[in-house]
């Protein structure tokens, strides 16, 4: 049987109370080694709060590897030189302890020591971290069909990895309270943005300026491009993206790579206006575009090479950074070619995080106004004009 020996009655020598004549050393390596949480893995249960009053004190249990004893779980075969030693240790809740002693078959020696040697990696990277991995983490969220998502904060822990939030939730501009039925949604909606994103990158943490900050925004299309435009590309930042599956916002690292590609779409005549179609979580036809474009504005597409457009295409960080430099050369490319254009129309099917880059690639007098289409029951209409030579 495992040692269970730590006493609920005395906290004064050490946070772990002897278990089998463990020595003072090796339980406070133990406790520190594991942060004090329980090294079960899923678990991670914080041994020194109760879970229900958040009572502090200790209900932690330390775990032998190899039983204490051989006749106890796991405790034949080959037995460490020091059984107490902290290689053979766990520390661990209740539940856990009584779980693994309970089932040693599927839980042998070999998988606790993974669990161990896992969850004790995993503390010494986070408490390695310095301040130069700090970012303060800015949600934008408004209402899409109806619904607003949330965030978790263990989603957005999760996704920064290995930086981590200053704060949580962090600065939250919230849409939601402004009703979308209202013909002013988006001029609203925008203040609001423009407001409150202004308020937060004057914020200091602790006295100091913030160096890297981290967004997190689901919204319509025209308020994203908007919020890009505002926040700009000169700060440290990077922009996430929500996934369809778990882990919903974290950045894959496998997979192929997303490669684009830019297209005529139409000629069109020449006139003061051109459009930029993007077409990559899904396709944008000639007929939801609006009536006198086709045929008269120069369009110009982004879209997926070699592949359709589809709603699971952005799941790798570099996917992003290749879009913006393959949109950056398109809207050269646009202004190269059409001097005279004064406005860009923008029609795009594409996922959060591309919507936000669209706003912060636009460069004050050299890119034309950028006019913002909403797609309104597979037809696009005129929502917002992001005014490229001075404020939005």
């Amino acid at each position: 049987m495992m040692g269970r020996g730590l006493r609920r009655n005395s906290l004064a020598a050490s946070p772990v109370e002897p278990a089998r004549s463990v020595a003072d050393h090796v339980r406070l390596r133990l406790v520190a080694a594991s942060a004090g949480r329980c090294e079960f893995r899923g678990c991670n249960k914080d041994l020194y709060t109760h879970p229900v009053t958040r009572t502090h004190g200790n209900f932690s249990e330390a775990a032998h590897i190899v039983a204490f004893r051989r006749e106890g779980p796991r405790g034949a075969g080959n037995r460490p030189a020091v059984i107490n030693s902290f290689l053979n240790l766990m520390l661990l809740c209740k539940d856990c302890h009584h779980l693994i002693d309970m089932n040693p078959e599927a839980y042998p020696v070999a998988v606790l020591q993974e669990f161990k040697t896992e969850h004790e990696a995993r503390i010494c990277a986070l408490t390695a971290l310095g301040p130069e991995y700090q970012t303060m983490v800015i949600q934008l969220r408004a209402a899409i069909g109806g619904q607003a998502v949330d965030i978790s904060g263990d989603d957005i822990r999760d996704a920064l990895l290995p930086k981590y939030p200053a704060r949580l939730p962090g600065s939250v501009i919230d849409l939601t309270g402004i009703q979308r039925e209202n013909p002013a949604f988006f001029e609203l909606a925008r203040d609001q943005v423009r407001r409150e994103l202004r308020a937060v990158l004057r914020t200091d943490v602790n006295g100091k300026r913030i160096q890297h900050y981290s967004v997190f925004a689901l919204a319509p299309i025209p308020l994203l491009v908007c919020f890009g435009r505002e926040f700009g590309d000169k700060l440290s930042a990077e922009v996430f993206q929500r996934h369809r599956e778990a882990p919903f916002w974290k950045w894959r690292t496998e997979g192929i790579p997303t490669e684009y590609e830019i297209k005529v779409r139409h000629a069109g005549l020449g006139s003061d206006n051109a459009g930029l179609i993007l077409s990559l979580s899904g396709t944008v036809t000639d007929a939801s575009l609006p009536l006198g474009v086709v045929g008269t504005s120069p369009l110009y597409e982004i879209t997926l090479r070699d592949r359709e457009p589809n709603r699971d295409f952005l799941l790798r960080r570099d996917d992003l950074l290749r879009f913006r430099r393959v949109y950056r050369e398109a809207l050269a490319m646009i202004a190269k070619t059409h001097d005279t254009v004064k406005e860009l129309y923008l029609f795009a099917a594409v996922p959060a995080a591309i919507a936000v880059a669209c706003g912060q690639e636009l460069l004050p007098k050299f890119h034309p106004d950028l006019v913002v289409h909403d797609n309104v029951k597979g037809t696009f209409r005129p929502a917002i004009t992001i005014n490229t030579t001075g404020d939005l």
